[in-house]
């Protein structure tokens, strides 16, 4: 008889977007992926070329950003996706069972479209949902985010075919009216971690956000976790540079 924890890792995923631009940054993401998340069985990555370390779904660098994610989500077969970044970089154990009682909530309420497992932007939280999630206002102009997320693969699918952005780095402003479309019941997880910057790190799914700014290693807010990693992957932080 399968388990419970079986039976809801199979039925999850885990999406990275990625570009070999910046596959200096590829190994100690994935390496350290596969230390902190070992129960992951169904991890994805898209990419303008073929990579090893996930199955790829390559795409094309001609075709705009809603495509390429259109093909990717099309190619996973799980009910729920976990979007990500080659640059958020796991520095502690994924929580398994609580990405296993988020995923319960979503079950039992079919209406709710996503979890965010960072939280920022706290004014714009309306009002609890439980003692574990909270409402995102939708009216917030980062309703829609890249960061870590439990996405309905549904969801985030009609999303990226009703908006089809051009570029990644437009998505965060342009894709929140068609996200609002589809719904504006999503939410926040409450519980969270230390205080970064203007965010709270994420409780259940403890990661850098982001490690890379403007191309460069975000060091001023993540001093301690990069120098492990550049010590541990033989990465010469200079070479990229550091903000």
């Amino acid at each position: 008889m399968q388990t419970k924890h079986h039976t809801f890792m199979n039925n999850i995923s885990l999406l990275t977007y990625t570009h070999t631009n910046t596959k200096d940054v590829h190994p100690m993401y994935f390496g350290e992926l596969s230390k902190y998340f070992p129960s992951l069985e169904n991890n994805y990555v898209t990419c303008n070329e073929k990579i090893d370390y996930a199955k790829c779904i390559i795409y094309n660098d001609s075709e705009t950003h809603g495509v390429q994610m259109v093909n990717a989500l099309q190619e996973i077969p799980t009910d729920y996706v976990i979007y990500s970044q080659e640059d958020y970089i796991l520095f502690d154990y994924v929580k398994v069972d609580e990405l296993q009682k988020l995923i319960n909530y979503m079950e039992a309420d079919k209406e709710i479209p996503f979890i965010r497992l960072i939280q920022s932007g706290l004014g714009n939280v309306k009002e609890k949902y439980n003692d574990d999630l909270a409402y995102l206002d939708s009216d917030w102009e980062y309703y829609f985010s890249t960061q870590i997320t439990i996405w309905r693969k549904d969801v985030l699918l009609q999303m990226y075919k009703n908006s089809n952005p051009e570029r990644i780095t437009s998505t965060e402003v342009n894709l929140v009216q068609h996200l609002r479309d589809i719904s504006t019941k999503g939410m926040f997880h409450l519980k969270r971690g230390n205080q970064v910057g203007g965010h709270f790190n994420s409780h259940s799914y403890p990661y850098i956000a982001t490690a890379v700014v403007k191309g460069k290693w975000n060091h001023s807010e993540y001093s301690k976790e990069l120098d492990t990693l550049f010590h541990k992957y033989n990465v010469n932080p200079f070479e990229r540079g550091i903000v």
